[in-house]
């Protein structure tokens, strides 16, 4: 009996199967690369200035106090609590927050970073706005009761 492929042709078949798979397994080490998990160390901008942020029960502590609209900072935020937390920098809070639901309360954040669990550090890159000049936000935890026991901290932004 014959086959109708030539040993050249098997060869052929072979090498391109081969050379498929190996791109296929290139791809995937590319796509897991990409998708690996970030380690929360992020460069900050060249030109942003570093405030280190403590979160625990119940207080948030920063490095600085007095922000200056259009220039970048970078927030290192460390959960040394024992409870996970949240990193909100919200408009300063007029009267009670507590009625909001959290998805108008993240709304109205002008940034945030959630789910810090304990011993977690994660970073954030923010500019105030021209707009936030001689105002007095709220750096904050909403995450229910975080906030009522003290969870705030405010800071002003002066030109």
């Amino acid at each position: 009996m014959h086959s109708s492929f030539s040993i050249e042709e098997e060869r052929g078949v072979t090498v391109k199967y081969r050379l498929g798979l190996s791109l296929l397994f290139g791809l995937l080490i590319m796509v897991l690369a990409a998708c690996g998990g970030n380690t929360g160390a992020t460069s900050a901008p060249t030109d942003a200035q570093t405030v280190d942020v403590k979160l625990s029960e119940f207080s948030i502590d920063v490095s600085e106090k007095n922000y200056t609209p259009g220039k970048t900072y970078h927030f290192v935020i460390t959960n040394n609590g024992n409870t996970s937390h949240e990193f909100m920098i919200m408009p300063k809070s007029e009267g009670n927050m507590s009625g909001m639901s959290m998805e108008h309360m993240d709304s109205m954040a002008l940034a945030m970073v959630d789910d810090i669990q304990p011993g977690e550090t994660k970073t954030l890159d923010y500019t105030f706005t021209t707009s936030a000049a001689n105002t007095q936000p709220e750096f904050a935890c909403y995450i229910a009761g975080h906030y009522e026991a003290g969870m705030k901290q405010t800071v002003s932004v002066k030109q």
